[in-house]
């Protein structure tokens, strides 16, 4: 991977989170989770079945990425 290649990889990672970070809890909860496997709408679980007080992060990044492909298909 050349350096060029490398910083691209790097700010995209990074614009990715920023991104998740400025999500509302309306669309973070409008993709399923993909760790563990809670439905659009209802909140993610712990292994133990109780509730997480926080999404997961890849759903956070799924809805990311949702929201940014909704947003540039206008």
């Amino acid at each position: 991977m050349s350096i060029i290649e490398h910083f691209f990889y790097q700010w995209k990672v990074h614009h990715r989170v920023v991104k998740s970070n400025e999500l509302t809890p309306k669309q973070i909860s409008s993709v399923p989770c993909p760790t563990c496997g809670a439905a659009i709408g209802e909140p993610c679980e712990l292994h133990t079945g109780a509730l997480r007080s926080e999404p997961h992060r890849d759903r956070k990044l799924s809805a990311a990425d949702a929201v940014e492909s909704k947003s540039s298909k206008r």
